[in-house]
């Protein structure tokens, strides 16, 4: 299994546009939660996060700027207007190409789960940084509804193709906690990344093409099969956290 792509990047392959865990309802969720709104600027982190950063430009009118890995990944908008409030940036979470207290509000998604420990404490470090004193963070990221069973974290590695490193809620709040946020809060939805329901919902037609493909071959029926059996047969340990969290103004 560890030669597999991981998960994301395979339903990538055959099509699927939005590889977050709690979809666009996750990325809708969090923007309420943030009370984002035009005047504010926010950093946005995660897959297709320049395609986010226009989307949240549009219905917030806030300023966005999307943390991307490669140039290939940023969007060209016509809109002149969006286009000025919508940019850019190539780097890595953990070494955040923006000035200190840059951004009012950050929003991570799909980024730290796929992060082991280490990693993910310096990422929040950094977008702590980055943030204003006062600035909130939102997070939306795959967890455990309860702790795992040994034979349940070896299921999720297997489906997911490599290391991926959900926490239980209370494991997300130590680590926003310890990155130096306070006023911790959060909500827990549902898994939508390969359900029916969320495949409609996020993929619209595009959905009958991302079954199609999977289908087309047998390794990547097999593939799909198996994660899509881990997620639903399993669904009770499986869920999405979107939480958020202050920057002390001290």
């Amino acid at each position: 299994m560890a030669s597999m792509e991981p998960l994301p990047r395979f339903l990538a392959s055959l099509g699927k546009s939005e590889l977050k865990p709690g979809g666009s309802y996750g990325t809708q969720a969090l923007i309420r939660l943030l009370d984002l709104r035009g005047g504010q600027h926010c950093l946005i982190v995660g897959p297709s996060s320049a395609p986010t950063a226009l989307y949240v430009s549009m219905t917030t009118q806030a300023t966005t700027e999307a943390l991307v890995r490669t140039e290939a990944e940023k969007v060209t908008e016509n809109d002149p207007g969006l286009k000025r409030r919508s940019t850019a940036r190539v780097g890595q979470a953990e070494a955040l190409p923006f000035a200190d207290a840059h951004f009012d509000v950050a929003i991570i998604e799909a980024t730290l789960a796929e992060m082991p420990a280490q990693q993910r404490a310096a990422a929040l470090k950094e977008v702590a940084r980055v943030l204003k004193p006062g600035g909130r963070i939102g997070v939306h990221e795959l967890c455990w509804r309860q702790p795992p069973t040994p034979e349940r974290n070896v299921a999720l590695q297997a489906a997911w193709g490599g290391d991926v490193y959900p926490q239980v809620v209370s494991g997300w709040w130590e680590a926003l906690e310890s990155a130096g946020f306070s006023d911790i809060a959060n909500e827990v939805a549902v898994m939508t990344l390969l359900s029916r329901k969320g495949m409609a919902t996020d993929e619209s037609e595009q959905a009958n093409e991302v079954f199609h493909n999977a289908f087309e071959k047998p390794e990547a029926l097999a593939r799909f099969t198996a994660a899509y059996r881990e997620f639903c047969d399993y669904k009770r340990y499986y869920g999405v956290i979107l939480a958020t969290g202050t920057k002390p103004k001290r």
